[in-house]
């Protein structure tokens, strides 16, 4: 008979609170797996669980994998599955949709033991300004994966959304490309991009897994990247991942082996998606409203009303944020959360106390794409995407049949979302110097374009991003409570944008954060502001 799971001492203390942590100085498996399964018996559980664990080593993590009993449920396989990776540092594991994490600790880093003192076992507690469940209301400006991201992350903790948005359709902006490839970053020193990519990877593969169909809308190929000459940065891996980090570091990054170019590194973990189809499926909850043809030019910090009352409340001064167009109230919320993509910035400057904003730039990309039925069966492809310098990707379900694409291109002058010839030239001789099999397969297309009848399409679309190159999430600091920012993904919007969206949820509800605390710091909105005001 398989054994059943111990009955956890937590079950009846969590009632009646919304998140709760538990803190493991080491990791308890047995003990994390009856948690877990007590939470899922409860019907008056938390909305979310957080258990923390510290263990020195991945192989004490994989040695009480190993130890674990079989349970009914197949809570403990579930674990097992997501021990992937375990390289020195934070990795949270997501179960039951992401109501239940697992957040490893791995290593003796000092952060570790500061992370379980602010948040012991009990109740998560948030900041004060949270107020009551009831008046937890938020306008997400922009519907892209940054919006879409943050207005789910919200949802689940209770929060009604409103979602705004200036196309006819989620998706409208930079996040409706056809189809785009997620890989972690890497660097020689394991920059702290190189971190929070990783954490980036780990929660998108999870949320492409719960949310949509493999093979269609999303596939987990891995992706072959090429470190071409030329490149502002030629990578490389730390050299602990070739000494003792060898084994885990594996499940991520190493030298891609013949016949792959000797510059070639293979991403174990990477994958394409259609990003459209994450959007919807993540604006898909019942707390969620989404909204088109909005285009907010001003933000207005409301005390009160002519009544004296706020939005939503009786408590006369009640503060809260109205989203103008045209001097229209679109919609009106305790808090906004500006993801406008290159718009952010004058939207910001309307509600700052000096009508200041951050200098956020835009950067259009095309992609130049085709049809595989314009091939003959046998054709030779690629086995995998290739990423580089632009990215090829093939086989991509779409309305017209299955699909390839190579882009895209960066440009930092133009801020229309125009199709242009000479882009498709450069996502040519991208592709020349990425996989010059490919181009050579794809030659008599490009030829083609200029013509009457071009056989290469196009889409393009206007990204942003800020000089450091890293997003912006976080409270406006030079505003009045409850404006905050989530935007400026750059080229990295679908590695790191719903890591974005959930480390701003966490800071608002003071859960434990889903990346160490000097990371988070990276990703601060204000971390430009003069340093007289920091």
């Amino acid at each position: 008979m398989t054994p059943s799971l111990p009955q956890a001492s937590h079950a009846h203390a969590w009632q009646g609170h919304a998140s709760w942590c538990v803190a493991q100085a080491h990791l308890d498996l047995p003990a994390f797996l009856a948690t877990w399964h007590a939470w899922t018996l409860d019907p008056q559980r938390p909305r979310h669980l957080h258990v923390l664990a510290h263990c020195h080593t991945a192989e004490s993590v994989h040695a009480a994998c190993r130890a674990a009993v079989a349970d009914p449920m197949g809570l403990a396989q579930q674990v097992a599955d997501q021990c992937w990776g375990l390289l020195p540092g934070m990795h949270r594991l997501r179960f039951a949709q992401g109501h239940v994490t697992l957040t490893l600790c791995i290593g003796d880093s000092p952060e570790f033991a500061e992370l379980l003192r602010q948040h012991p076992t009990g109740p998560c507690m948030p900041p004060a300004n949270l107020g009551p469940e009831t008046d937890r209301t938020v306008t997400l400006i922009g519907s892209g994966i940054s919006g879409a991201g943050t207005a789910r992350a919200l949802a689940e903790r209770g929060w009604q959304v409103t979602v705004l948005d200036a196309g006819h359709a989620p998706a409208a902006g930079a996040s409706g490309l056809p189809v785009g490839v997620i890989a972690p970053h890497t660097s020689h020193d394991d920059s702290a991009v190189s971190r929070l990519t990783r954490a980036g990877v780990r929660l998108m593969r999870h949320t492409l897994q719960t949310w949509l169909t493999e093979g269609t809308d999303w596939s987990p190929t891995g992706v072959l990247e090429r470190r071409l000459p030329g490149k502002t940065r030629r990578g490389g891996v730390p050299l602990s991942w070739l000494n003792e980090h060898a084994e885990v570091a594996q499940d991520w990054t190493h030298k891609a082996p013949p016949p792959a170019p000797d510059d070639a590194y293979w991403h174990a973990k990477g994958a394409w998606l259609r990003p459209a189809q994450l959007v919807r499926a993540l604006l898909d909850h019942p707390n969620i409203r989404w909204q088109g043809h909005a285009k907010p030019d001003a933000l207005k910090h409301v005390t009160s009303h002519p009544d004296g009352t706020g939005i939503g409340d009786t408590t006369p001064n009640a503060a809260s944020w109205q989203v103008l167009q045209a001097g229209t109230v679109l919609a009106e919320a305790r808090r906004v959360v500006v993801a406008a993509g290159p718009g952010s910035a004058a939207l910001v400057a309307t509600a700052t106390t000096d009508g200041s904003s951050p200098r956020i730039n835009p950067l259009r990309g095309q992609i130049s794409w085709g049809l595989m039925a314009d091939f003959p069966k046998g054709t030779p492809w690629p086995a995998t995407p290739v990423n580089g310098n632009g990215a090829f990707v093939h086989s991509v379900p779409t309305e017209d049949g299955p699909a390839w694409f190579v882009g895209s291109t960066y440009d930092r002058l133009q801020t229309e979302a125009l199709l242009l010839d000479s882009d498709h030239a450069d996502n040519f001789a991208r592709l020349q110097a990425l996989d010059p099999d490919t181009a050579t397969t794809l030659a008599p297309l490009f030829a083609t374009v200029g013509s009457d009848s071009p056989r290469v399409r196009g889409w393009a679309g206007v990204r942003c991003g800020v000089h450091d190159r890293l997003p912006m999430t976080g409270r406006v600091h030079n505003a009045p409570e409850g404006l905050y920012l989530n935007t400026a993904m750059g080229s990295r919007g679908l590695t790191l944008a719903l890591l974005c969206g959930e480390l701003l949820a966490a800071q608002w509800h003071g859960e434990p954060l889903p990346v160490e605390a000097r990371l988070a710091k990276f990703l601060e909105a204000a971390r430009f502001k003069p340093k007289a005001e920091q």
